[in-house]
């Protein structure tokens, strides 16, 4: 970082700036890895999915749910159309005709773990 010389009277405003500055680059740096990481688990479940029309396994998607402008940003991943299998698949159920767990939505540890990868690649 260069040297600067500031009158006193510009200093409250010199690290405004600078934090502005900084402020801008690390919501930059989020909105970039909460992205990235977004679709990362978009196709991990895709790929993990059971396939036997292919409609439930295409229904995958990340839709954006928080941008308040004050550093809050998420995304979604759900199945559009066939969301009320989602349960059932990554856990199996009981009933006259049982079916098995087939586990296939990335838990929240391989989320996080991807989320910081993808943050500290995009901190600059």
């Amino acid at each position: 970082m260069a040297d600067v010389t500031i009158k006193p009277e510009q200093f409250a405003q010199t690290v405004g700036e600078i934090l502005k500055e900084h402020r801008d680059l690390t919501d930059k740096a989020l909105h970039t890895a909460v992205d990235r990481t977004a679709k990362q688990i978009v196709t991990m479940t895709k790929q993990g999915s059971p396939v036997k029309t292919g409609r439930y396994k295409a229904s995958w998607a990340s839709q954006k749910t928080t941008d308040n402008g004050r550093g809050g940003y998420g995304r979604t991943v759900h199945n559009r159309k066939r969301y009320m299998l989602t349960h059932l698949l990554q856990n199996g159920h009981g009933g006259p005709r049982p079916a098995k767990a087939i586990p296939h939505i990335p838990s929240d540890d391989t989320t996080e773990k991807i989320f910081m990868e993808e943050m500290e690649k995009a901190m600059p």
